[in-house]
């Protein structure tokens, strides 16, 4: 339901840096990687039983 996030994000980053907004561009993306993180290990993790 709430995967469009780290597409959002990316997007935002991208237009970012299109604008010349090379660090808010780099927050946007640790921002994806966070939400691509977090989403992997509360949904993944359970789905495919992985223990880390």
């Amino acid at each position: 339901m709430y995967m469009f996030l780290p597409f959002l994000t990316a997007f935002i980053g991208l237009v970012l840096v299109w604008f010349e907004k090379r660090l808010a561009g780099l927050i946007m993306l640790a921002t994806t990687v966070l939400v691509l993180m977090a989403w992997f290990r509360f949904h993944a993790t359970s789905h495919l039983n992985l223990s880390f």
